[in-house]
């Protein structure tokens, strides 16, 4: 037999490629992090180490299903540096924990509040448990860029973060403040034909945070409705790096009787990282991290950690049901690394965080490219700045946002897949999602001072053949994410008859399958939701720009007959 797998991966590494994407050990070895002489020969090594680490339960071995030797006794040191009730392994990756995390806190039938942004894992675990949603819907967030001419005749930026309204989040506020008198529209005329250095706001397609207060007032609404959920589920950091106030969210979930779930599978570093709190930390009742996403291990490996002891039984019956009965050995060791690897190498992470803070230093002299860095700092204790919409942020997520009417030299408009395959194609550097209008590239603590100049230098050289035209289109319209309205529950849609219509005939019917981008797998539509149009336009948008869009074949969509 040929071996199509492993003669494609060794031709797709001699490519020399730099994965800015998942998993978090890039390729490389623990070891390299630590500059241990004999990489090479590691890796050289790496299918004999494989093979000879591969164990199954047998006689003097343990079980992670009901571990009672040496894998309880990781599992009680990985406690220790969570500082949780229970942990617990996961091969079958984050999904798996999700699924898990909502049948332990959920019954058949009951209601449950969820983030819009959440995984798809999420919205198959309510088809399954035949749950009645209802959605929050976070707000995009703003982003200023400063449109004017410096001193070199050079187009110059900021790069402060806004609410919907265009409050500033920076020491810009007071700039605006002092210019309110003159005419708006006259300003921002000025602005683009490089007048003045007056910064303005656009809206980019980056969902903000979960805002404690939109959480309440859901409660209240279904409460009075007699439709109390029985969990709450929100993803934090999100794919683009968005952390929520989990603190004050808890507080007023538990202060109502119900559970709270977090989706920090993007965020398993953040327990490293100097300045955060993890969801654990701060009272959510189960946290789902993925340690194959921003740590040294292997695709596939995330934890599963439990604050609320009422739930750790029904964990453990739904852990055997969704993971498999054949635990991966490899995988095991592969977390127990990654994990001992950061609790025993603080110093490690807080230099990355410095590598990081340079970085985003130099990206702030870019023009139509720019960085995703909201001030984290001033949303959370500024009181200005109470109405901003991000309330944290992970600055080892680099999103890289292309401002509304960034055109290319012919004059094409430029989007963020054009800028993800340029990266790839010219500078062999692999992004990990690319959207309309960014990309998200997902750093971690192995990537070196190097690694960094290397995109830094390939981003500044793109975005200094860029141009920009001012962009007329209505934001609103391109609006991808929204709450819909539901003709039924998902999961009773789910198994209903169904026929493929084109989008623009779908209109006005009922959705019959899911309809997502992925990465990073966020349902434009679920089954039972009422198309409108606002979604028939979000779905072409991301079919013109070249996302991966599952749910959508030659055009055609699944529709309920005769609803």
């Amino acid at each position: 037999m040929k071996e199509y797998i492993n003669e494609a991966l060794e031709k797709y590494i001699e490519k020399g490629t730099y994965p800015w994407h998942m998993p978090g050990h890039k390729r490389q070895p623990i070891e390299a992090v630590q500059n241990v002489d004999n990489i090479s020969k590691s890796r050289e090594n790496f299918w004999n180490g494989v093979y000879a680490h591969d164990f199954t339960e047998a006689k003097d071995l343990d079980d992670m299903h009901e571990p009672e030797m040496f894998i309880a006794d990781s599992i009680a040191e990985m406690k220790k540096v969570y500082g949780t009730f229970a942990t617990y392994m996961l091969v079958n990756g984050s999904t798996s924990g999700l699924m898990t995390a909502i049948h332990a806190t959920c019954y058949r039938g009951d209601v449950i509040l969820a983030a819009r942004n959440c995984h798809k894992a999420v919205y198959n675990a309510i088809c399954m448990l035949e749950l009645e949603p209802e959605y929050i819907v976070p707000d995009y967030v703003d982003m200023r860029w400063r449109c004017g001419v410096n001193q070199n005749g050079e187009q110059t930026i900021t790069d402060g973060m806004t609410d919907a309204s265009g409050e500033s989040n920076r020491g810009t506020r007071e700039k605006m403040a002092a210019s309110s008198e003159v005419n708006h529209e006259t300003e921002e005329k000025a602005a683009v034909n490089g007048e003045d250095d007056r910064e303005v706001s656009e809206r980019t397609d980056i969902l903000g945070d979960i805002s404690p207060d939109k959480v309440e007032r859901a409660i209240n609404m279904l409460i009075t409705d007699g439709r109390k959920p029985r969990a709450v589920i929100i993803t934090s950091p999100t794919y683009e790096g968005v952390i929520s106030d989990i603190r004050t969210i808890a507080g007023i979930v538990h202060r109502y009787g119900i559970y709270l779930i977090v989706d920090e599978a993007q965020g398993a570093h953040l327990n490293f990282m100097e300045g955060h709190e993890t969801a654990m930390q701060q009272g959510a009742d189960i946290v789902i991290e993925s340690l194959h996403k921003t740590m040294p291990a292997l695709t596939q490996t995330s934890l599963l950690h439990v604050m609320n002891p009422k739930l750790d039984e029904r964990v453990r019956r739904y852990l055997q049901i969704f993971q498999t009965s054949s635990p991966s050995y490899i995988f095991m060791q592969s977390m127990e690394k990654a994990v001992a690897f950061g609790a025993n190498n603080r110093d490690e992470f807080a230099r990355y965080g410095r590598r990081l803070e340079a970085f985003a230093g130099k990206c702030d002299g870019l023009r139509n490219i720019r960085l995703f860095r909201p001030d984290a700092s001033s949303v959370k204790n500024d009181e200005i700045c109470n109405a901003c919409k991000v309330f944290d942020h992970d600055e080892g997520r680099l999103v890289f946002v292309v401002r509304p009417g960034t055109v290319d030299e012919s004059g094409q408009k430029f989007t963020g897949v054009m800028l993800a395959e340029i990266l790839a194609d010219r500078y062999g550097l692999i992004v990990e999602m690319a959207s309309v209008s960014y990309v998200i590239c997902i750093s971690s603590v192995v990537d070196s001072a190097d690694s960094y100049d290397i995109l830094f230098n390939a981003v500044a050289e793109i975005d200094g053949n860029l141009g920009y035209e001012p962009d007329k289109t209505d934001r609103q319209e391109l609006d991808i994410i929204s709450g819909r309205r539901s003709a039924m529950p998902p999961g009773t849609a789910w198994d209903r008859l169904a026929e493929n219509v084109p989008i623009e005939g779908a209109a006005g019917k009922v959705s019959g399958a899911f309809v997502y981008a992925y990465p990073p797998g966020i349902p434009v539509l679920a089954p039972g939701e009422v198309v409108d149009r606002q979604a028939v336009n979000g779905i072409k948008s991301m079919i013109d720009s070249g996302l991966n869009v599952a749910g959508v074949n030659d055009g055609y969509i699944k529709v309920l007959c005769g609803e």
